[in-house]
């Protein structure tokens, strides 16, 4: 079911709740997507009698597109999903986030640490790729130039949709039709404000705090976030698993739901989630 509700800075946030079960599986989408993208993941767990929920993203989706860039702060996107589960009473889950969602999840933690049983993560990174913090930190001129004509232009009389991910699944990386498309649907003021957050982002010191279960997926040829990054991870979390698929890359989620399925239940049912 589709419902929606206004975050901290009355940003409209919409998301998709599917409830069978006290226990619930929260889905966390990358830069440029929407919670559609994980719809094959959340029926195999349906179809298992236990429940979903997905949030589109501040900037993503159906959901609102803030007009400043600090109200895209990794900060305020974990705060958006607080205030979901808080308003659906939900305190039994894990949290599953691909690439930028899986930032997300990790600031998550750094301001909800008591909350989340577990956490999956999947082609993500512990900080932000070097070449696109140096753009931001060595270029405050033009960013703040892009930064005050952007926040002038109004997007609020514009509606925006989800995408048919299913077009794009066996695509690569670098696909210039699915990057047109994350720009498209997300508007190019959302998706640069976006990434200008996220070129800030360091997660090194919370991941090093983690206790809790965490199962790291990363797909063998991930050109984007390689294995050595998952691997850094790995180390970073001491109770932390690595699995490496082979052959897949960064959009594994896309392109082999099964094995992102097969995984996450073999992970859950070890830790024992949902154990009464």
């Amino acid at each position: 079911m589709e419902k929606k509700i206004k975050s901290h800075d009355s940003t409209i946030i919409v998301y998709d709740i599917n409830r069978f079960s006290k226990e619930f599986l929260v889905f966390v989408h990358g830069a440029g997507g929407d919670l559609t993208a994980w719809k094959k993941e959340r029926a195999f767990f349906h179809k298992k009698g236990i429940s979903t929920l997905a949030v589109d993203l501040r900037g993503h989706g159906k959901s609102g597109r803030p007009d400043t860039a600090q109200s895209y702060s990794l900060k305020n996107f974990a705060k958006d999903i607080g205030i979901v589960l808080e308003k659906e009473k939900i305190s039994e889950f894990s949290m599953i986030g691909h690439c930028f969602g899986g930032m997300v999840t990790v600031m998550f933690e750094k301001i909800f640490p008591e909350k989340a049983k577990a956490y999956i993560l999947i082609d993500t990174a512990y900080k932000a790729p070097g070449i696109l913090n140096e753009f931001v930190k060595y270029n405050p001129f033009l960013v703040n130039f892009l930064n005050r004509a952007l926040e002038k232009y109004d997007l609020n009389r514009k509606r925006f949709g989800h995408v048919n991910f299913d077009k794009f699944i066996g695509g690569g990386d670098y696909d210039p039709a699915r990057i047109y498309s994350d720009i498209i649907h997300t508007s190019l003021k959302s998706w640069l404000f976006t990434y200008e957050n996220l070129a800030r982002y360091d997660g090194v010191p919370t991941l090093k705090k983690i206790r809790k279960p965490v199962l790291i997926i990363e797909g063998e040829k991930d050109s984007i976030f390689d294995v050595s990054v998952a691997k850094k991870i790995n180390r970073l979390i001491k109770s932390s698993r690595l699995v490496v698929v082979p052959e897949e890359n960064h959009i594994i989620n896309l392109n082999n739901p099964a094995i992102i399925d097969k995984n996450i239940w073999e992970f859950l049912n070890k830790i024992e989630f949902f154990k009464k």
